[in-house]
């Protein structure tokens, strides 16, 4: 019961966009003690889960998903080495993420980590104005399992194709599943330009990775 109280209080925190409160709340439980990987799953990613649902339902907006995110983040910076040394860093996958050439928003990028990695996945980010190459140097380091290609512009996202031609050059398309967002998307066009899917939604493009993986909900 004890437990359950604490990851409340630390989804709360979360939710309520506490910053100043969440470390504290984190040593709490480690004391108590309870596994990292609980306190990150039970606690901290459900607390971005209730984030999500109320962006949707629109009683939170975007401004205030952002902080939810720094809490997020600084919640789990506490927590990273701890699954690192325990080696329970439990993942679904791993997705290198990257905002396309000729574009340099952040905001989406920004929200869109926490929400893939509350989520299990590992998320190598690349940053924006990312060219093809760099994408296709990545895949070749990190070998992910998915491969995210962010925009916020209609024009950016048309530069799709040509990302998608760089890794199929490659000879590493059958390697990655390719995912686009961004709230300039279209899940239809992404795959005529060779991608897999899209989604201008982080929650919903959660769950199309996980489709797009065969990792289930």
């Amino acid at each position: 019961m004890a437990d359950a109280s604490i990851f409340n209080r630390l989804a709360d925190a979360v939710e309520r966009l506490d910053v100043a409160g969440i470390r504290a709340l984190i040593e709490e439980a480690l004391a108590i003690p309870l596994r990292p990987a609980d306190i990150l799953t039970h606690g901290l990613s459900k607390g971005m889960q209730r984030v999500g649902a109320k962006f949707k339902s629109g009683e939170m907006f975007m401004p205030e998903v952002l902080v939810a995110c720094d809490v997020y983040y600084a919640g789990l910076d506490l927590l990273r080495p701890l699954l690192r040394k325990s080696g329970d860093e439990h993942t679904v996958g791993t997705m290198v993420l990257g905002t396309i050439h000729g574009d340099v928003h952040t905001v989406g990028k920004d929200v869109a980590i926490p929400v893939f990695e509350a989520n299990g996945l590992r998320v190598v980010d690349l940053g924006v104005n990312v060219d093809d190459e760099r994408f296709v140097d990545a895949i070749r380091e990190h070998k992910p399992q998915i491969v995210g290609l962010g925009t916020y512009m209609t024009s950016t996202f048309m530069h799709t194709k040509d990302t998608v031609a760089a890794i199929v050059k490659a000879g590493l398309r059958d390697r990655v599943k390719i995912i686009c967002g961004g709230p300039a998307v279209d899940p239809d066009a992404a795959r005529r330009m060779g991608a897999d899917d899209a989604s201008d939604d982080a929650w919903k493009g959660v769950e199309k990775i996980k489709a797009l993986l065969g990792a289930g909900s």
